[in-house]
């Protein structure tokens, strides 16, 4: 794996270290400076283009059941993309979601190692910690993303056994990479987004840097993915204290502006958090048609049915990301306030749940029109209607394949077929397809 998996951001330094000439000099013999100072590091986990574009995997989402491909469509795609839309991957070579979503680990990681090597005194120890937090915040988040995708569910019997991911945590191209079970992935994910809470600001002047909304966040999710709810609670409640605020779909003032071409206004105000999915290979949901019984679920006073789709060649695709034509994968208060109202339902506390779940909805439904409160009797009648609230809103963002495990585990049998032409493909319930394979280019190297 050394020789692929972290090519990218080889070249990467390269490029940024000839590229800030007013802090790494150039030598004649054709060698960089190392970075050495606060400065440096900071310049590293600040670009952007390899710390949060085209990094979180995508394969959740082609694995997922919001869309589905005519047969035309489908015989028109090269092999890797069949593949991944009928589970059964060939071809699966770098670039891929695997070596993208390790990318920015590596800068995480010469950052942690670059800090050992500077003294913390009184002078620098503020930027020294944010340093610090925003390194450990980046590495947790990609370990999660990884967790999703190449990982099953997480089972509390089985998590110990469960084979997990890499956690790479030097910048040493030859230190064995050897997967860790399932348990041992987010007991990190969970140990180092809690350090970041402590060295990070409340919210970050930019999206694109981590904060401690983001990191409360992370751990919701985090704990969510665990189907340990309670956590989960305790969290997101936290990140809603220090970010709360949704776009009102009524007003454009808020950053949504339906007769765009993409609704939504990149780096808008919902964003705690903001990353891109990987595109190595294009788009394979991209103008691809929405499940019907997905798009039959949204009422005609849902602003979220205009402003998510638009109609392309007869079917209804989806426009919605809040990354303009990217797919957005980072955290928006959108999913913090469905957290809230999911683990609240399972608490079996109904009347504080449709209280959150009416509060989000008024801002995504016509002011024109009247507005139903929705209503549960009883706990599982609130679940219900809270975990399809979250499917329609948070769509193409990386989390279905996640939530499908998840949901799996808890007897919810969800299945998902594809027809094409007079062929049918299923992927079972707790399937171990379910699980997206390692990259056959990476398997000699990974262990």
């Amino acid at each position: 794996m050394k020789k692929i998996f972290y090519t990218s951001i080889a070249i990467f330094l390269l490029l940024a270290f000839s590229g800030c000439r007013d802090f790494l000099d150039f030598k004649g013999n054709n060698t960089y400076e190392v970075p050495t100072s606060l400065d440096h590091l900071q310049a590293l986990l600040n670009e952007n283009g390899t710390m949060n574009v085209a990094a979180t995997p995508v394969m959740g989402d082609y694995w997922s059941d919001d869309y589905y491909l005519p047969l035309e469509r489908f015989e028109a795609l090269p092999e890797v993309f069949q593949g991944s839309y009928i589970w059964n991957l060939k071809d699966f070579i770098h670039p891929n979601d695997w070596s993208s979503a390790y990318r920015p680990i590596y800068p995480a990681n010469y950052c942690l190692e670059g800090l050992q090597r500077i003294a913390r005194n009184s002078d620098n120890s503020a930027q020294y910690d944010y340093i610090r937090g925003v390194a450990l915040f980046f590495r947790a988040y990609y370990y999660q993303q990884l967790l999703w995708t190449f990982s099953p569910a997480y089972d509390a019997t089985t998590a110990s056994a469960d084979v997990g991911i890499v956690l790479k945590e030097d910048s040493d191209f030859n230190t064995p990479s050897i997967r860790s079970s399932v348990q041992a992935g987010y007991d990190r994910v969970i140990q180092e987004a809690k350090l970041a809470l402590d060295l990070l600001p409340d919210l970050s002047r930019i999206p694109t840097l981590p904060s401690k909304v983001a990191a409360h966040s992370l751990l919701a999710r985090a704990y969510l993915s665990m189907r340990q709810y309670p956590d989960a609670l305790d969290h997101v409640e936290e990140a809603l204290k220090l970010k709360s605020n949704l776009i009102d779909f009524n007003k454009k003032t808020t950053g949504v502006d339906p007769n765009q071409t993409f609704t939504f206004q990149k780096y808008n105000s919902d964003i705690v958090f903001y990353s891109e999915m990987n595109s190595y290979r294009g788009n394979l949901t991209g103008g691809a048609p929405i499940d019907t019984l997905l798009l039959r679920s949204y009422e005609e006073a849902d602003l979220r049915k205009h402003f998510y789709f638009i109609e392309n060649n007869g079917n209804m695709t989806f426009r919605g990301s809040y990354a303009n034509n990217v797919m957005f994968s980072g955290i928006a208060t959108d999913e913090l306030h469905l957290i809230r109202a999911e683990c609240l339902a399972r608490a079996g506390k109904v009347s504080e749940t449709m209280d959150v779940l009416n509060y989000f909805l008024r801002f995504r439904f016509d002011d024109n029109k009247v507005y139903v409160p929705v209503m549960a009797s009883n706990k599982e009648k609130a679940l219900d209607i809270v975990l399809l609230e979250r499917r329609k809103t948070l769509l193409f963002r990386g989390m279905r394949l996640m939530d499908i495990k998840r949901l799996n585990k808890e007897g919810r049998n969800i299945a998902i077929v594809r027809n094409i032409g007079d062929k049918q493909y299923r992927l079972e319930p707790n399937d171990p397809r379910m699980v997206v394979p390692l990259p056959e280019d990476l398997r000699s190297f990974v262990k």
